[in-house]
């Protein structure tokens, strides 16, 4: 790779040569992209490239493990298993549990009714094996040795069954709302009469419906919801309808009982295959990082009749775009595996170590097939199971070109006086490290040509120079990287503080 002196150009930087990175940039600027702080920083989309060459970026779709976490193995979940939310969350029944599950599940004796569905729990030590614990909390045919919350919620105008329902913990409520969901519910006021609802729990398992809608729109599918400390709102989204296809909504409030309609934030276009739309968001604000959010929308192909579930981000959850259209986050399986026809992620993921866990539920069944009978005929019932990746890496960027890639950083404000990188640097790669002022004047002893180079696989490579690591000196100034690699994937970097000693 030709080095390049940063310090010798800085006309090139004043310049920006595309339009999609301007747009870039104006989302950056909104939401504050350039204080890193000390968090940890994805290479999801363009908002840090603000100069560039030779590069793209590359989704990672997530490593099946083929589990069968959950399966429908009750008398209330004889049909099929559906929608279901998993957090990260200290149990209430079994106290040493530290993930929990909210789910939905069909009996086909009570289908198609308004008490049709069994909204149920488990909980686990470990998100891999789930147990299905006796509340005894509803009578189901006399016997309350079951994991049923209930099946139908609410107040006498309102009382009915939940579906779609995603659940959530509220950081800023009183104890007796800690916990909230938003679903499908059915009001006799309302033509049609399925609007989306709320309800609030003080522990997961004791629920209490809002009195009226939350939102005055038709519900179907599953909804995501949760409180957004960035806007200091609570966020919902949805599905919306657009050009007689289904497409993803969205809106906040600063009351969890009221939203006004959702407004389309996504929807396929010419890039996604002809006669496809978007089922349901599975969106989150990924907290252990700035301002980035996620949505695994699964995509619908009218025909063949498939749904496979995609990635797309967000730095104000208003924004959107997919970093690789080409391929699934999670892909369908092989014909005539379980997961061959129709794929939806579950609400929510966890943070396991180094990895990052997350959820979703397959069937062998297509999207048209979809009544109950079916389900319950099926031999290889509809099932939830368990998907994973290492810590960030969901997208990286990649070099193009024959001498490797190259991006300058818009100025970034950080705290500490280290720099670490999230990279993967294959056979005869190598990545490098230049650290600028504002206005392109590299700081002393921290220019490319001074940084020692990064192989190897690393999860947090620390970035060295001949006279050492720390880049104190820089600490909550506006800084540029310049960042020139070969043979590499980067995914992300992160600024924090390290002993004197560690830096040398």
């Amino acid at each position: 790779m030709n080095v390049r002196v940063i310090g010798r150009n800085l006309m090139v930087w004043n310049l920006i040569a595309a339009a999609s990175l301007c747009q870039q940039a104006a989302v950056a600027a909104e939401t504050n992209v350039g204080n890193v702080g000390s968090q940890r920083q994805l290479f999801v989309d363009r908002a840090f490239f603000e100069q560039a060459g030779d590069i793209r970026l590359q989704l990672h779709p997530a490593t099946k493990t083929d589990e069968k976490i959950l399966l429908p193995d009750q008398p209330w979940e004889s049909a099929t298993l559906n929608w279901f939310s998993v957090l990260q969350d200290p149990g209430v029944v079994d106290k040493e549990a530290k993930y929990r599950m909210w789910y939905e599940c069909y009996d086909v004796p009570g289908w198609p009714t308004n008490d049709d569905i069994s909204f149920c729990y488990a909980e686990s030590r470990d998100g891999i094996h789930w147990t299905k614990p006796q509340l005894g909390l509803f009578d189901y045919h006399g016997n309350r040795n079951n994991n049923i919350l209930f099946r139908q919620i609410g107040p006498a105008n309102a009382h009915s069954r939940v579906h779609g329902t995603g659940v959530f913990i509220d950081p800023t409520a009183p104890p007796e709302a800690r916990y909230k969901a938003v679903s499908q519910g059915q009001w006799k006021d309302s033509d049609p009469p399925y609007r989306i609802a709320g309800m609030v729990s003080p522990d997961g398992l004791t629920w209490t419906r809002c009195p009226k809608p939350i939102c005055d729109v038709f519900a179907d599918s599953q909804y995501s919801g949760f409180w957004d400390s960035r806007l200091g709102k609570y966020v919902l989204y949805g599905r919306t309808f657009a050009n007689g296809g289904r497409t993803l909504g969205r809106s906040e409030s600063g009351s969890f009982t009221e939203f006004a309609p959702l407004k389309q934030v996504l929807q396929t276009d010419s890039h996604d295959p002809p006669n496809s739309d978007l089922y349901n968001p599975a969106a989150i604000r990924y907290s252990v990082a700035a301002n980035v959010y996620m949505m695994y929308p699964s995509l619908y192909r009218h025909d063949p009749d498939t749904l496979d579930i995609r990635m797309a981000v967000s730095r104000d959850g208003v924004h959107w775009s997919y970093p690789d259209q080409s391929k699934a986050f999670i892909a369908l399986g092989n014909a005539g595996t379980w997961d061959s026809k129709t794929l939806y992620m579950g609400q929510g993921f966890i943070e396991v170590g180094d990895e990052h866990w997350l959820y979703y539920f397959g069937s062998s069944l297509c999207h048209n097939q979809g009544e109950l009978q079916n389900f319950a005929a099926c031999t290889q019932p509809r099932a939830f199971s368990r998907v994973v990746l290492k810590r960030d890496r969901f997208v990286s960027v990649e070099a193009t070109g024959p001498e490797g890639g190259w991006f300058v950083t818009p100025p970034l404000r950080f705290n500490g006086n280290a720099l670490h990188l999230n990279v993967e640097v294959r056979s005869g790669g190598q990545v490098r490290v230049g650290v600028f002022d504002e206005d392109g004047k590299a700081v002393p002893g921290r220019n490319i040509e001074d940084c020692v180079a990064i192989t190897g696989d690393h999860l947090d490579a620390v970035v060295r120079w001949k006279t050492g690591a720390d880049v104190g000196s820089r600490a909550d100034q506006p800084t540029r990287m310049r960042i020139e690699w070969t043979n590499a994937s980067l995914f992300g970097f992160q600024f924090a503080t390290a002993q004197p000693s560690a830096l040398k």
